[in-house]
């Protein structure tokens, strides 16, 4: 795996060349999260409601295979305290999605119980500022997150879905290949739709879940064992070099609240305001004792133009608190992104 000989930072938008340091926090919790949010089942975008099937006859799999195309702005790019030196105005990200899902059948226990356990695959690449308004400054940033999840959801009567969730996120600087981290998160969920005699949908979801991370140390990134020596001479032996980059990153306890309004417009397009609260508190790693409180509200339409065609825009404003205040940032973010789908 090869090292990356730069340090980068949620709070420091420059590229520092000196000492290659593990890029700890090359990707900000938010981002992290935004990623496994992806592994969430799509039962709460159902605008017809929860559908129960009480009387199972097949449980046969299900694949199917997606891909999408997106164009966002960034009024903070970076995701830094708008103080810091390295702040930028504003900026564009571009984003490639490809995933595979498969539906592993569906089950019913009894009469009032419901499983429908789906694996799914995603690989996912973001190029920030393609249009180089900041030059080449920015393609560090650059990168490619691979992600897993398993869930497990248990639809209930009355509209209730609690999901049981496992999902595993590798991002990489696929222009250094280097490995930045590995997150392991299980998840709790708890969703209720409310279908209302509009034909509109209220859904409420809160989840609970907890990711264990692990990256390189800085010996496994610097492939010289001269160097490495020495900057361990340097710094003070080996405990202190992994006391000051511990490959444990940023474990952390994570609470969310999300409330979605599903307003069908005519007969194809679907408007989806929503408000998001979440909590993460770190306990171990690069973050120790550090909280963070994020709160979003947002807009996204819908419009398929076939089953296998949709395009979509959203507009999102995200406030982050932090008991560290560098890292606190505010954000709007808007896009459009076009996607298909393939069901076999």
């Amino acid at each position: 795996m090869l090292g990356c000989p730069f340090s980068f930072g949620e709070n420091n938008a420059t590229v520092i060349k000196s000492v290659p340091v593990p890029p700890n926090t090359f990707l900000s919790s938010d981002f992290l999260a935004g990623a496994l949010e992806s592994t969430s089942i799509e039962e709460e975008e159902d605008s017809m409601g929860t559908q129960r099937i009480i009387d199972v006859k097949s449980s046969k799999l299900s694949p199917s295979i997606s891909a999408s195309l997106g164009y966002n702005y960034s009024s903070n790019p970076v995701k830094v305290d708008q103080s810091s030196a390295g702040y930028l105005d504003d900026g564009f990200t571009a984003q490639m999605n490809l995933s595979f899902n498969m539906g592993l059948g569906e089950y019913g226990l009894g009469e009032e119980l419901l499983i429908t356990p789906s694996l799914m695959l995603m690989q996912m690449r973001t190029y920030n500022d393609p249009v180089k308004d900041y030059g080449e400054s920015q393609s560090v940033y650059d990168v490619d997150v691979q992600i897993i999840g398993f869930s497990i959801p248990f639809v209930l009567p009355d509209d209730f879905i609690v999901t049981l969730g496992r999902s595993y996120v590798r991002p990489i600087a696929f222009r250094t290949e280097n490995v930045i981290s590995y997150s392991n998160t299980p998840s709790l969920t708890l969703t209720k739709n409310f279908p209302l005699p509009t034909g509109d949908v209220l859904s409420f979801t809160a989840g609970l879940s907890y990711s264990f991370t692990e990256g390189d140390t800085l010996k496994d990134q610097i492939n010289d064992p001269t160097y490495y020596n020495f900057i361990e001479a340097v710094m003070g032996g080996a405990d202190s070099v992994l006391s000051q980059y511990p490959s444990n990153l940023q474990d952390s306890l994570t609470h969310t609240l999300n409330l979605v309004y599903l307003m069908p417009v005519g007969d194809r397009l679907t408007l989806s305001p929503s408000v998001v609260y979440s909590n993460s508190m770190y306990t171990s790693g690069s973050f120790t004792n550090r909280s963070d409180q994020t709160y979003s509200g947002g807009l996204n339409a819908a419009y398929p133009f076939f089953d296998w065609l949709s395009v979509s825009g959203s507009a999102n404003y995200m406030s982050k608190k932090s008991s560290d205040a560098s890292a606190e940032f505010k954000d709007f973010v808007g896009g459009v992104t076009i996607g298909v789908n393939y069901a076999f």
